[in-house]
């Protein structure tokens, strides 16, 4: 009897399942659509598999996400295979976008390791998204996906196609008639742009200034890489731009930042910085080679928006070349309204960190605080801790992040600072990973090495946070 009904429900539960209605299928198209537009291009166009009302939609997405993160990895891992991996993304973009159908563009986005000999590509792919009035547009062209690539190797945006010939830059390209095809100005269509980023991409300020002052709705422009870029206004009450970067750039001469609205800065060109009446400017990046720069960067060209600043970040790899001793007693502008500071460094051996102690003294207000160390040196014990020169009362600190490697005594003498300063504090966490990820998979040394660190950080700091305050440790 028992075999009986176990059988009758298994047929019944096989019947419901044979039933069931593909009730995805049964959306408009216009939904399905959109909902494909929230995936890779290579995703979208897998779903054409799935039956025949599925076979054409992909084809009308308006977000173009040539997302490359697996062949990039593969370059990663062997070098060697650049050159047909370029290719082959190559030949998949431009073959994608003759089947694209749609009228309009959310997002065009290229990823890939990409230079100045695919620049007749890319230039047609401008072009297609500009034609269809796109609002982000990303060339995303990092040396192996990561890094900026020596400036005379990177593609250059081309000019022309916004009608500025070579007025912009003498050594822009343009086309001659033996290329594949001469492309004509773009005229109306890049007035929808919102999002504009180039990573290792030669474009100079005049093609920046352009797109500012004839783009009524673009409010982030990124660039990344640029050894063309020398000189840059952004001027103008009338300019939607809310965030702004320039990083890497090396070659500038001058950044003009005036009567705007800018919310938030990032920038690696502060010496050559010109701030001026720049009100809801609340967030910035500031990174330099060496700490002393940017010290200098702050009582000069920040020192308009220092008081406004809610949040403040400075990355350097010249942390050491001040004295621990003059950073500590280092006379630093109020930030009285700063919430959250964030410090990126190169950390060399166990050396100490309590120079940090000059710039949180500053910030009355501030709530969090992130350490990130950049460096993979080995775990250093050796010497004492030390405890800071000067005491502060951190009424309002809650939040203390410790990105990198583990350093030894240089953490437990930060984190004893924070005990003893920080009345409010609720939590601390130590996150041994690289705030720097990479595409390189760490070799069994380094994973043993990282895995030490964090049974280390594990015994030492256990023992000095109290059960009241939150400790993590990844």
């Amino acid at each position: 009897m028992a075999k009986r009904l176990q059988s009758f429900a298994l047929k019944k539960c096989q019947k419901r399942v044979c039933i069931a209605k593909d009730r995805i299928s049964q959306l408009p198209d216009e939904v399905l659509v959109h909902i494909l537009s929230f995936l890779t291009v290579e995703e979208a166009a897998d779903t054409s598999v799935l039956s025949r009302r599925w076979l054409s939609l992909w084809r009308y997405i308006d977000r173009l996400d040539f997302d490359a993160t697996k062949p990039l990895d593969k370059v990663a891992l062997l070098p060697k295979l650049r050159k047909r991996q370029m290719k082959k993304y190559l030949r998949w973009v431009s073959c994608t976008l003759q089947m694209c159908k749609g009228q309009r563009l959310d997002q065009f986005r290229v990823c890939f390791d990409l230079n100045k000999f695919a620049r007749h590509e890319i230039d047609k792919w401008i072009e297609f998204a500009f034609s269809r009035n796109v609002q982000r547009l990303e060339l995303d062209l990092l040396k192996g996906g990561e890094h900026i690539r020596n400036f005379g190797y990177c593609y250059t945006f081309p000019a022309w196609l916004l009608g500025l010939g070579d007025s912009a830059d003498s050594s822009s390209y343009i086309p001659h008639s033996n290329d594949l095809q001469i492309l004509s100005p773009v005229k109306q269509n890049f007035k929808s742009l919102k999002v504009l980023l180039f990573k290792s991409v030669n474009v100079t300020g005049k093609v920046l200034e352009f797109f500012l002052h004839n783009c009524p709705f673009l409010e982030t422009m990124a660039v990344h890489g640029s050894g063309t870029l020398v000189n840059l206004e952004v001027v103008g009450p009338s300019l939607k731009l809310r965030h702004l970067e320039i990083q890497y750039c090396y070659k500038v001469e001058s950044l003009k930042i005036c009567d705007t609205n800018l919310v938030t800065l990032r920038t690696s060109v502060g010496t050559k910085l010109l701030l001026k009446n720049v009100p809801m400017l609340v967030e910035v990046k500031i990174s330099s080679a060496a700490f002393n720069h940017i010290l200098n960067d702050i009582s000069s060209c920040l020192s308009c928006v220092i008081s406004q600043l809610v949040v403040l970040h400075l990355t350097t790899h010249s942390w050491f070349k001040l004295s621990q001793e003059k950073l500590e007693h280092y006379n630093f502008p109020q930030l009285t309204k700063l919430k959250k500071f964030v410090l990126t460094i190169c950390g060399q051996k166990d050396r100490s960190l309590l120079g940090c102690t000059s710039i949180i003294r500053a910030a009355p207000q501030l709530k969090e605080f992130e350490l990130q160390l950049i460096s993979g040196c080995s775990v250093q014990t050796v010497r004492e801790c030390r405890k800071a020169a000067i005491k502060c009362r951190l009424h309002h600190l809650k939040v203390v992040k410790l990105w990198g490697f583990y350093s030894g005594a240089a953490h437990v003498e930060l984190v004893r600072y924070f005990l003893e300063n920080a009345i409010a504090l609720e939590k601390i966490i130590f996150d041994r990973r690289t705030p720097m990820p990479t595409r390189f998979p760490l070799d069994p040394l380094s994973v043993k090495k990282g895995q030490t660190a964090r049974n280390l950080a594990k015994l030492h700091l256990e023992g000095e946070v109290p059960p009241d305050i939150e400790l993590v440790i990844l």
